[in-house]
């Protein structure tokens, strides 16, 4: 008889594959201070990484792991806007190899840095942080309402 278990599909946390999420929004403006703090505390608290122009109008880009947007998406939306609009919203799983170690949140994603929503003040900014980090496509896709 032996006494080996079984083997399973059950891996530590660590060595599974993370799905991650990436979000685009359009609002018709960002202007208060308090939904602005609100959008990178937010952020901070859930392990998100952003870029935010806000003003006329206002664009949010988000990414991070899909649990914690899926409830970021459902907190912006909960708030009161003029006009709030999701242009762009992709998943996509990272490789096993990614998520070896229990920094996978970090070394996920096209943003560097800590986590949280950086605000810049023009459009051109915001699309030059956004091309430099690979997700050019992404953007041109969000702005035109093209779908994959």
């Amino acid at each position: 008889m032996s006494t080996s278990q079984p083997q399973t599909n059950c891996y530590p946390l660590e060595h599974r594959a993370m799905i991650f999420r990436r979000v685009f929004f359009m609002f018709h403006h960002i202007r208060s201070k308090l939904k602005r703090k609100a959008i990178r505390t937010m952020a901070e608290s859930m392990d998100i990484r952003g870029v935010c122009k806000p003003g006329y109008p206002g664009f949010l880009y988000v990414e991070g792991e899909d649990s914690s947007i899926r409830l970021y998406v459902k907190e912006i939306k909960r708030m009161k806007w003029q006009s709030v609009e999701v242009r762009r919203n992709v998943q996509e799983t990272t490789p096993d190899d990614v998520c070896k170690n229990k920094s996978c949140k970090k070394e996920t994603g096209r943003l560097g840095g800590p986590f949280t929503v950086i605000e810049v003040d023009t459009s051109e900014e915001m699309s030059k942080i956004l091309r430099a980090a690979g997700l050019g496509e992404f953007l041109r896709k969000a702005m035109t309402g093209s779908h994959d």
